[in-house]
């Protein structure tokens, strides 16, 4: 749309403002800068940021929805959500100039925030990467990732895969099925962003300032919100220039995150997480990823957790 016809709309919905401009362009919508004041995101399809951001509405560094519904524009339905501008840019494009001190200070600020986050809880845990695989799951967090396991073994068992990759599938099953137990530990499901990586984190001069994209939100155990900081952390080369390193960052939130301490076996757990990312993708995206998601399987199958909580 042009910024004229996004001023007629939002008069439309009585929203008075002087400069639009395009802010995000992403394939499911556009969002729209207002006065750098407010975001303006509008698709085609429906947006859960409603109910999901009101969950979250009381914490800091979070957008709060002003406005949302739906318009139409030469017959088409289109939906829109209203919220606040965070100032700031993604802690990605942001890195190179992170000196190491404010890595360990944004780092510690989003422990703090994740801590708080995680204060919110359900009865029932999600089960799954992204989407709810096994959504309101009623038994325990072990029961649920050995079902998720199955769930995920069933549908690779409907594809043609080479076969160095089907042996190195049937390892990552067995490291699963073999080490199920470690995900006995349960602290109560905790409300997670579970999309959380340094494009969603939002920085402005070395401090944060919030954290966006609450899509994916759903209730788990609190280790697996780092399944994503991990893989950012593990593979740069696929999201990062080398000198975005962020391992200061990623040790100081370890660091001051609550339950990392008392979590058992949580190289296991973080394992057993990891590769059901890179069996779920492989799934969803098919075998134009299958020689890049058996890689990453047989790195996880060789400690890149350990190696990774061990350089702290």
């Amino acid at each position: 749309m042009q910024t004229m016809e996004i001023k007629i709309i939002l008069k439309e919905l009585n929203i008075s403002v002087e400069a639009v401009e395009i802010y995000k362009k992403h394939e499911r919508f556009m969002e729209y800068l207002l006065d750098n004041k407010y975001v303006l995101r509008i698709s085609e399809s429906e947006l859960p940021e409603q109910k999901k951001n009101n969950r979250v509405n009381s914490l800091s560094f979070t957008s709060k929805i002003y406005s949302s519904g739906t318009f139409t524009v030469s017959g088409q339905k289109n939906h829109y959500v209203l919220f606040d501008y965070l100032l700031g840019d993604e802690l990605w494009s942001v890195a190179p100039n992170l000196t190491d001190n404010e890595q360990y200070d944004i780092g510690k600020e989003i422990a703090h925030f994740l801590n708080e986050l995680h204060l919110i809880t359900d009865e029932y845990y999600d089960i799954g990467h992204y989407i709810p695989t096994i959504p309101r799951w009623k038994k325990t967090w072990k029961e649920g990732h050995f079902e998720y396991a199955e769930i995920l073994r069933n549908s690779i068992s409907k594809m043609e895969l080479g076969l160095n990759s089907q042996k190195t599938l049937s390892k990552a099953f067995e490291y699963i099925y073999t080490n199920i137990d470690s995900l006995e530990y349960q602290a109560g499901a905790k409300l997670l962003h579970n999309d959380f990586h340094p494009k969603n984190i939002i920085v402005y001069e070395g401090k944060l300032t919030g954290v966006v994209d609450w899509e994916c939100s759903q209730f788990g155990e609190a280790d697996f919100e780092l399944s994503r900081l991990f893989d950012w952390c593990i593979y740069p080369e696929n999201y990062l220039t080398q000198s975005n390193n962020l391992r200061t960052l990623f040790n100081s939130i370890i660091e001051n995150l609550r339950f990392s301490s008392v979590v058992p076996e949580i190289e296991k757990r973080m394992t057993i997480y990891q590769l059901e990312h890179e069996l779920n993708q492989l799934i969803w995206n098919g075998k134009k990823q299958e020689e890049e998601r058996s890689i990453r399987i047989n790195e996880w199958l060789d400690g890149k957790i350990n190696a990774l909580l061990e350089a702290q």
